[in-house]
């Protein structure tokens, strides 16, 4: 166990608004390796029902985004269990839109960012954000950047090009947003080709072992 480990274990069975007090001291103090194992220590005592308060305790600490991503998991969770089955999850099924809809471009930019969102999803989210925040237009393309659009088929792909183009953020972040496509369709065919070339090479270097075992099967005799 890691010194920093030894010393913290006794915290697990603290409360967890004792926890985030002494998060916040240490990240205030610069004490990054402690802060690593209090971050750890903090995520594994998120719940359901302490998500809010962890999220409303540490939104506002440049230092402690980690945490703050952390602290949105069972709403990323919620929304990826009303998604499942659905094409498209509109306002009218999304009863997390009340809570999300209602953070800032930093903080939905940390959502957007959380691993159990998948990308037809976190497009969704993103989208009813915006039907309720039309304002923040400017910060759009940078919030469309971090989804993973290469992952869809150009079908779906069109769909949310379409769909993004009756936002209207401008001339200029709209032919950013069309090149932002166009790179991410080359790299999925990019992709598609290292896959290909991969089963290719496997499939050559079986067939140069076997030619091998029969070679040599030929000495032998």
């Amino acid at each position: 166990m890691e010194k920093d480990d030894w010393e913290c274990a006794h915290l697990i069975l603290v409360s967890l608004e004792y926890l985030l007090d002494f998060l916040i001291a240490v990240d205030f103090l610069g004490c990054e390796r402690l802060k690593s194992v209090l971050e750890v220590i903090v995520k594994n005592k998120i719940t359901e029902s302490n998500w809010k308060k962890v999220f409303h305790y540490t939104k506002n600490i440049p230092g402690l985004v980690n945490t703050t991503k952390n602290s949105m998991s069972p709403i990323c969770t919620r929304l990826a269990e009303l998604a499942k089955g659905k094409d498209s999850l509109s306002l009218e099924c999304d009863s997390c839109q009340q809570e999300y809809t209602k953070y800032s471009t930093s903080t939905l930019k940390l959502m957007l960012k959380n691993d159990c969102l998948g990308v037809w999803l976190k497009f969704d989210v993103l989208r009813n954000w915006f039907s309720e925040n039309s304002e923040a237009k400017g910060e759009i393309l940078s919030m469309l950047k971090i989804i993973q659009f290469k992952e869809l088929k150009d079908s779906k792909v069109e769909e949310i090009r379409s769909e993004v183009k009756t936002w209207n953020i401008g001339e200029d972040h709209e032919n950013t947003w069309n090149e932002l496509i166009e790179t991410a369709k080359k790299e999925r065919e990019l992709e598609r080709k290292r896959v290909e070339l991969k089963e290719k090479i496997k499939l050559v270097e079986a067939r140069i072992n076997g030619l091998n075992m029969w070679f040599e099967g030929l000495f032998e005799l």
